[in-house]
């Protein structure tokens, strides 16, 4: 249409008897906070504008309503005023230049890192001794282990599952590509 709707078309849309009653709804949803109204004069039609809230709740979300304890039973509490729109929304520490890749192999299953987990990397940073990194080995290629600085300046890539040994090498050798933030696993039971 291109503009607000006049009280008499809102009135016929909804079934409404009386064009009052759309103008009573508006001013309710105004006062509510979902809508803005303003009218430059008598004879000037309104101009109604969503507001952020009500755009907010117009948006796709997919719920959080809480947590759901895998232990032993408990009564639990939701909580519907959150929802999960984006991924940012998922992983707020979530920066820019971040990356994705998906697990391969099992060397990191003790870690909770699965085949086709997703991980999330941040490049640029500076790994603490004993952080899951993505590493390139020199003539070797690229892994994902736990980065152990030793004390004679070597990398111990230390993988978390015991089939698979730790190993050493030079820290010329090794190359960090980019720092775990947070991984996120995608399974799809009874699948």
């Amino acid at each position: 249409m291109g503009r607000t709707p006049t009280g008499p078309e809102i009135a016929r849309h909804f079934g409404f008897s009386d064009a009052s009653s759309s103008y009573q709804h508006l001013r309710l949803l105004a006062q509510k906070g979902y809508l803005e109204i303003r009218r430059s004069g008598r004879k000037t039609p309104l101009a109604v504008r969503l507001t952020d809230l009500a755009r907010n709740l117009l948006q796709i979300s997919y719920p959080l309503l809480g947590s759901v304890p895998a232990g032993p039973l408990e009564e639990v509490m939701t909580n519907a005023d959150k929802g999960i729109r984006t991924i940012e929304d998922l992983i707020p520490e979530l920066k820019p230049g971040d990356y994705f890749l998906t697990v391969e192999g099992d060397s990191m299953i003790d870690a909770g890192l699965q085949p086709g987990d997703l991980v999330i990397l941040r490049s640029g940073s500076t790994p603490n001794s004993g952080d899951i990194c993505a590493v390139w080995v020199e003539g070797q290629g690229s892994t994902l282990k736990r980065v152990v600085t030793e004390a004679d300046g070597t990398i111990t890539l230390q993988p978390a599952n015991p089939r698979y040994q730790p190993r050493t090498y030079s820290c010329e050798m090794v190359r960090i590509q980019g720092v775990l933030v947070a991984s996120l696993s995608i399974k799809y039971p009874g699948r």
